[in-house]
């Protein structure tokens, strides 16, 4: 049964990471030179000769199960113009998605499968960071609902029981941000709920004030702040022991939904969010806490001032933020050079324009960020309807137009 139409690079080097298995092994496994096995990996869209697409179909066909539905998943992605190359190392762990209960093999017990779970989410977090949520977002949720379907089913040590809730209330949040990023924004609400009932079920309070905040950014995302505006609220004026951190960032949610109502109180709360955060971190900061951060900050900044008309003072937070990103992140480093080039539009800097998107050119082709797309697609079409633009960036505009059209999303 050969599940895919045909092999690349891309897809040949993902089955081998399916196989968990070395160059060397994989080569001597198919009879090929360990440099062909290699150069697939170089070279992602090279096309095996037919000889080798019939060994790879036959190594498919006899993988084991658990394999087969693996990257049936990841050769699904590809076949839509998604490279599995995008999804690196990443596996599904055993559970009843692949046919595989806690418990029910005695080598893969309840607390192998919960750390497992816990193992990929890492893995998760680590991919968007690298590549965007949009190549993700599908696996991921399947992988969700694999583990909330284990929970109701109730085969599990029930020691493990708040463990388990836990755990499906962090992989939901993280389904949860993986679908605003990818513009599925039902979805994210919808995980955002799951993410809150785990979360509560559990009494972890740590993932559940993530999860807050989560909600009230996509409210406000969406159009709606005062939903926004009230669960900020909530947190702050409930019975949650914030440290200074976490404090500094529910004022920033009420900032953000404030100034998006016209309110330009919104502004008189960063001088008290920047002292909040300038007190460093504290022994009751959430592990999550990590990302609230310079850049963060700088970018809420400036987009309360952009949603308040000030452009002019909004530009240079967003260029606070594109400086503050670490280059490890590249998805991030996306995201916000691109609402720094929303800002240099708006300010009619159009230089900096330039430049800022010879800086996106490179990362579109890499980054699978619908949210990012939509952005830069709204900004190239302000930029159509002005009358002043130069021709140098109305060329530098076509180009990137031209690579959106390509991007992984």
């Amino acid at each position: 049964m050969q599940v895919i139409a045909s092999w690349n690079g891309s897809n040949a080097d993902a089955l081998r990471q399916s196989l968990r298995m070395t160059n060397e092994s994989f080569a001597e496994h198919l009879g090929v030179a360990v440099r062909t096995v290699a150069y697939w990996r170089k070279r992602p869209e090279i096309i095996p000769k037919p000889a080798i697409q019939e060994t790879l179909d036959a190594a498919l066909e006899h993988a084991p199960d658990r394999v087969k539905a693996q990257f049936s998943l990841l050769a699904g992605e590809a076949e839509h113009g998604k490279p599995a190359g995008h999804m690196e190392s990443f596996e599904i762990p055993g559970g009843s998605l692949l046919g595989i209960s806690p418990g029910a093999d005695p080598e893969f017990g309840d607390s192998d499968y919960l750390q497992s779970v816990r193992s990929h989410i890492r893995e998760i977090v680590a991919l968007d960071n690298r590549f965007g949520g949009a190549d993700l977002v599908r696996l991921s949720a399947r992988f969700f609902h694999a583990l909330h379907d284990q929970l109701g089913a109730g085969t599990y040590d029930p020691k493990l029981e708040r463990d388990l809730q836990s755990t499906a209330g962090e992989l939901a949040e993280v389904v949860g941000w993986l679908a605003y990023d990818a513009e599925a924004h039902d979805l994210a609400r919808r995980m955002n709920q799951e993410s809150l009932f785990f979360a509560r079920l559990a009494g972890d309070k740590a993932m559940e004030l993530l999860t807050l905040q989560n909600s009230s950014m996509h409210a406000a995302s969406q159009g709606r702040p005062r939903e926004a505006l009230q669960i900020a609220h909530s947190v702050l004026e409930g019975d949650y022991r914030l440290s200074p951190r976490l404090k500094a960032l529910f004022l920033t949610r009420k900032a953000r939904a404030l100034a998006q109502g016209g309110d330009e109180s919104a502004l008189r709360l960063f001088p008290e969010i920047r002292n909040l955060f300038l007190d460093g971190v504290s022994d009751r900061d959430p592990a999550w806490a990590w990302w609230i951060d310079e850049r963060e900050l700088a970018w809420h900044e400036a987009m309360v001032q952009r949603d308040l008309g000030l452009a002019n003072r909004a530009i240079t937070h967003f260029e606070r933020s594109v400086i503050a990103t670490p280059a490890t992140e590249i998805r991030s480093q996306y995201l916000h050079r691109a609402y720094l080039l929303q800002a240099q539009v708006d300010n009619s800097t159009w230089d900096a324009a330039g430049q800022t998107i010879a800086q996106l050119l490179p990362l579109s082709a890499e980054v699978a960020s619908t949210r990012t797309v939509v952005l830069q697609r709204n900004i190239l079409r302000q930029l159509a309807t002005h009358d002043n633009v130069p021709s140098f960036l109305q060329e530098q505009a076509a180009m990137l137009s031209a690579a959106l059209d390509e991007a992984p999303v």
